[in-house]
């Protein structure tokens, strides 16, 4: 069996019954100047088939920083243009041919006899054996078949006309009524076998969609048609929807990259200073004839600056511009912060790394490490100092017991009356890292979960009921202390 899903684009076609036009366009928008190091997105949009661009690149974006000619050529589906006349069976059994001949009628309804067709919109009311499968849309018509026992016969065929070397893209969806002996289809166009056999979903009602690109080389027309070869009277029911034929269209385009120098303005590193002061930034830079800062103004190459904050200036030199930073720091003294109280289960650590970490620092035992670690309750006191600048803070350290709790569940009855219908946790308390795993009585896993959310109503994986019964269960989890595991039974009641 073949599942393609060649063209995702190809859902979104609207079945129309005009020829495909390819009159549209891509713009790579108009050159672009750069200065020296700068770069520039170049693409002419998402969503096409392919892209190819002049140096053989096959991205639909690049970055591109280097002077040169850049041009790209895309392909796309002509969108909202089907070729199919009546591709959806919208207008009923009509604009098609077929070998199969329409419902006679009979013991179990229109399609009793192998070899016919109908258009509707539910298999049901074409065999009362069929399931009330809908459309592969929904809401609309499909054609349903009673499968002959003789291979080769069309069921669909139709003629379009083409234009020579032209790509085309070939879809059509397929279902399966009964699902004893699935259809076998296979698709041609002008008499050639297009792709491989497409065999129909083994279960029912579910949609499967064939896909082909078919050049058509010198043709003017296209003769499609859909066979099946299955020969088996027994089940071989199926249905087919959304036939599309889509031309390719290609469009191309050319942009040119310019790339100049650019200026490069030096402010320095960032400066911290303890108390006040006036600091003068200097931006001069040869070659710059304006200087605008982050003020807005075109002050010249110095600023004079008495506050803390970052302070930016973009220089000019024609139509390329440089641009730096500096962040400028006054301190009136400097600031520490412990952070918060801080706590950890006994037989463990607290380790305190203080904020800054450019000061020389006085702990409260007398250490002058930048870093401090006690596995005792206690009061951590720390000084720092940054020149002439001190601070101090003071953090709480608490050392606790830490235990984890876990609590489950001996028996739930999974019935759908609202209580008590998921096998969940009682109490989960000081746990992470949850990893439920339920096993029937021969030792098979039933239902697994990870996280500590889990709620099992009674079903394995596939969606299955499980027996009534006892049912075992194992839980790890990290604890405070580290992994942990809790085990036990649970007993499954309808």
């Amino acid at each position: 069996m073949r599942h393609l899903l060649l063209f995702p684009c190809l859902l979104s076609i609207a079945t129309t019954h005009v020829h495909g036009q390819c009159n549209g366009s891509i713009s790579l928008g108009p050159d672009v100047v750069l200065c020296e190091g700068q770069t520039t997105l170049l693409t002419p949009g998402p969503g096409y088939i392919s892209y190819v661009w002049n140096d053989g690149f096959t991205g639909a974006v690049r970055n591109e920083g280097t002077a040169g000619v850049y041009s790209c050529t895309v392909q796309e589906l002509a969108v909202g243009v089907n070729l199919v006349v009546n591709g959806d069976f919208s207008a009923g059994a009509t604009g098609f041919t077929s070998g199969y001949v329409p419902g006679t009628g009979g013991t179990w309804g229109l399609l009793s006899l192998e070899g016919q067709y109908a258009v509707a919109s539910n298999g049901t009311a074409t065999h009362n054996n069929f399931p009330p499968c809908t459309d592969h849309t929904g809401g609309g018509n499909m054609m349903v078949v009673n499968g002959a026992a003789v291979p080769g016969v069309s069921i669909w065929c139709q003629s379009i006309t083409v234009t020579p070397n032209t790509n085309y893209a070939f879809s059509a969806w397929l279902s399966t009524m009964v699902t004893s002996n699935p259809a076998v289809l296979q698709f041609t166009i002008n008499g050639q076998v297009l792709g491989g056999t497409f065999t129909a979903p083994s279960t029912s009602c579910t949609w499967d969609q064939f896909s082909e690109l078919w050049n058509s080389g010198t043709n003017t027309t296209a003769e499609i048609c859909i066979t099946n070869q299955n020969t088996q009277v027994s089940g071989n029911d199926f249905a087919i929807d959304d036939i599309t034929f889509t031309q390719f269209c290609n469009y191309t385009d050319t942009v040119e990259v310019f790339v100049n120098a650019y200026p490069e303005p030096d402010l320095g590193p960032d400066q911290v200073f303890c108390g006040p002061g006036t600091v003068v930034l200097d931006a001069t830079t040869p070659t710059v004839d304006t200087y605008i800062w982050n003020n807005g103004l075109a002050n010249g190459p110095q600023l004079t600056v008495t506050t803390s904050g970052t302070y930016w200036v973009n220089v000019f030199t024609g139509a390329c511009f440089g641009r730096d930073s500096v962040t400028v720091t006054f301190l009136p003294q400097p600031t520490l912060d412990l952070g918060g109280d801080q706590s950890a289960c006994s037989g463990d650590s607290v380790t305190i790394f203080p904020f800054p970490q450019d000061a020389d620092y006085l702990w409260h035992d007398g250490s002058t490490n930048n870093s401090y670690t006690t596995s005792t309750s206690e009061v951590v006191w720390l000084q720092i100092s940054q020149g002439p600048c001190t601070a101090s803070d003071t953090v709480l350290v608490s050392i606790d017991p830490c235990t984890a709790v876990v609590e489950m569940p001996n028996v739930f009855s999974p019935n759908g009356d609202g209580h008590n219908d998921q096998f969940q946790a009682i109490l989960l308390d000081g746990v992470s890292g949850v990893q439920l795993n339920i096993f029937n009585r021969w030792g098979q896993l039933v239902y697994e979960s990870k996280g500590p959310q889990f709620a099992w109503d009674g079903r394995t994986g596939a969606g299955m009921n499980v027996s009534d019964g006892v049912y075992f269960w194992t839980l790890t989890y990290n604890g405070p202390k580290g992994n942990g595991e809790q085990y036990g039974t649970v007993t499954l009641l309808r």
